[in-house]
């Protein structure tokens, strides 16, 4: 039962035909009440995980497999255009969908902000050119609608640095491209807030480091 790959905040693990989550951190038990909250009213709207299990002692969710090869495996492999367009694509019906379905968020603006959101938390099925998961909803919060799609533009800047060229792709899908002042300020803000996070533990070093390389970069 090893930890699950591309799983960095909490202790994740497939237990037979289920995946078990505990979440581990700051603001653990908040966090995962969010995350159950987002994943039953999210069904049905986007392609999530079905949660089994609750156990808020812990806290623990127990949840369903989802189908596809996940996105940071396969920008590696060469197909990062095909996998930014679809998560822009998941970006926009993101934003179609009402707030009222997830009540329990709290935050300012207009949409629904995954709030950790990108190729390394979606699941693929490039054949069939669509998304099959949407993955780890426990940043959630209501807010505005660049803050999702800067974060996705992050994550490639930051970890696939071959792939810059393809960010094209991204706002292709997405159907808009807000202005780089926009999404570099969104970009700031998320690091700074990891960075708070990170000097309450004992290795606030590579935030640091990751927060002097976004207030360099440039479009």
């Amino acid at each position: 039962m090893a930890r699950l790959p591309h799983g960095y905040t909490n202790r994740t693990r497939r237990v037979g035909s289920h995946i078990e989550k505990i979440y581990v951190g700051p603001r653990r038990f908040d966090r995962a009440r969010r995350e159950h909250a987002c994943l039953a009213g999210l069904a049905g709207h986007l392609p999530v995980p079905t949660v089994l299990g609750d156990d808020p002692t812990v806290p623990r969710l127990t949840l369903s497999v989802r189908p596809g090869d996940h996105g940071q495996d396969l920008i590696g492999r060469g197909s990062a255009a095909a996998v930014l367009r679809l998560v822009g694509a998941t970006w926009a019906a993101l934003q179609q969908v009402p707030m009222s379905v997830v009540p329990e968020l709290t935050g300012n603006g207009s949409v629904i902000v995954h709030g950790d959101f990108g190729p390394q938390n979606l699941l693929f099925d490039l054949e069939n050119e669509r998304v099959t998961g949407v993955l780890d909803w426990e940043f959630a919060h209501r807010g505005r609608p660049v803050e999702d799609l800067a974060w996705a533009e992050w994550i490639v800047r930051m970890h696939h640095t071959d792939a810059i060229d393809d960010l094209g792709a991204l706002y292709l899908g997405a159907g808009t491209r807000p202005r780089w002042e926009g999404r570099h300020d969104a970009m700031l803000r998320r690091v700074r807030a990891l960075l708070t996070d990170a000097e309450r533990t004992a290795s606030p070093s590579p935030w640091r480091r990751r927060l002097e390389l976004t207030e360099r970069w440039v479009e």
